[in-house]
């Protein structure tokens, strides 16, 4: 059992050597980049990051100013149906205290006519 193991990892470290190397093929091997080649991928990848990062910070900025736009709309259209509501009830309540003035009014004018002396 022990020669079975002994030609097992010496199999298995002859694959390792043979394959790459001969035939060429690079499975199971690491390129090695230069430190330019490596510099110039991290400038790739960073670029690449600063651009999704200020495509995400555009998309938030327009999501932003829509809400804000939506608020800013809403809260016009709740202020303009409260300032209408306030004019119809200020209307309606000039409305009835003239009407309660003229028939005081009226009733001031019945009195000095049957000679009741009214003083306002």
């Amino acid at each position: 059992m022990a020669k079975h193991q002994g030609s097992h990892s010496v199999t298995m470290s002859l694959i390792g050597k043979t394959s790459g190397s001969r035939i060429g093929s690079g499975f199971g091997s690491t390129k090695k980049l230069s430190a330019y080649q490596q510099m110039q991928q991290w400038r790739t990848k960073q670029r690449q990051r600063t651009e999704m990062l200020e495509r995400q910070n555009a998309i938030g900025a327009n999501l932003f100013a829509v809400g804000v736009s939506e608020t800013q709309t809403a809260t016009e259209m709740l202020f303009n149906n409260v300032a209408a509501r306030v004019k119809k009830e200020a209307k309606a309540k000039l409305a009835e205290q003239a009407d309660t003035i003229d028939k005081a009014l009226g009733t001031i004018e019945e009195q000095k006519a049957k000679g009741v002396d009214i003083k306002v």
